[in-house]
């Protein structure tokens, strides 16, 4: 059976489709974006091209928003596809707030994970899902303006970038990570090795949770107050620009609703008894 020739990613009301030309790519989108993919044939925003370069076993990406990029298809090169997919689903989306972080579920309930590129973000989802959560994005998670619509994950594949790749593996077992895409970039895990029975959750997030990594640093989690959430939350709002206010009053209004903590580790020792402490607090368990 011949692959199509065009892969479409929608999320958030927004269209990205990628023109490919082998079944080797087509498996590699499958495995970097099955959950966003959409099969109809719908007319998008945006049309990235990878195509076939002059080294055996290399293809290059081009396309609106970047510089044309070669190479095999490697972690790295997952991670410029997703770079330039995400910057055109965003660059004009005024329908919501999109914030860079993670999110997993505990028993139904949606925890935020916030962050920006190198505090820990990515590595505390890891852990989280470790300790029993399931998972729902680790980059992207939209809230709509209309607030009867529902929310939305980006849900990728957990990408685990080198320098937190020895302390992810840790976590999970040399069988997992052996059917993971792996190489010196980093890891990417598909989730459903992680949660074989995923279900989209669409709820609020019920607990914000920031992550900060530092070296050598004791476990502790502290409260944050609504002032302080929402300045960190403004930080991480990504398409803010596109938005009255750039969004200011729904991220106050969500940090006044939920209660926020600031994780700081120095390794995954202790979270997730730590966290079942939280649980405990919050009433959840």
């Amino acid at each position: 059976m011949k692959s199509p020739s065009h892969y479409t990613v929608t999320f958030a009301g927004q269209h990205v489709t990628i023109e490919y030309e082998s079944g080797e790519v087509y498996e590699f989108l499958s495995l970097l974006f099955s959950d966003l993919h959409e099969e109809a044939a719908i007319e998008s925003e945006t049309l990235l091209w990878i195509s076939a370069g002059e080294a055996e076993d290399e293809y290059v990406l081009s396309g609106v928003g970047g510089n044309p990029f070669g190479g095999c298809l490697d972690v790295r090169f997952a991670a410029v596809v997703f770079d330039a997919v995400i910057y055109n689903l965003l660059n004009d989306n005024s329908q919501g707030i999109a914030f860079h972080a993670g999110a997993v579920a505990h028993e139904g309930k949606v925890i935020l994970l916030p962050g920006e590129s190198g505090f820990g973000k990515s590595s505390m989802t890891a852990c989280l899902l470790a300790a029993g959560c399931s998972y729902l994005t680790d980059e992207l998670y939209f809230i709509p303006l209309d607030d009867s619509a529902p929310r939305l994950s980006f849900t990728r594949p957990l990408c685990i970038k080198s320098g937190s790749a020895e302390a992810v593996r840790e976590l999970f077992s040399e069988d997992l990570l052996a059917a993971a895409l792996g190489d010196q970039y980093g890891y990417i895990i598909p989730h459903r090795l992680l949660n074989p029975e995923f279900k989209k959750i669409s709820a609020p997030p019920s607990l914000i949770l920031i992550p900060k990594y530092t070296a050598d640093s004791p476990l502790s989690i502290e409260k944050l107050s609504p002032a302080q959430i929402s300045t960190l939350l403004m930080t991480c709002d990504v398409n803010g620009r596109n938005l009255e206010d750039h969004g200011f009053r729904q991220v106050v209004r969500m940090a006044r609703a939920t209660p926020a903590y600031r994780i700081t580790y120095g390794s995954f020792h202790g979270v997730a008894e730590a966290m079942n402490t939280l649980y405990k607090e919050l009433g959840w368990i």
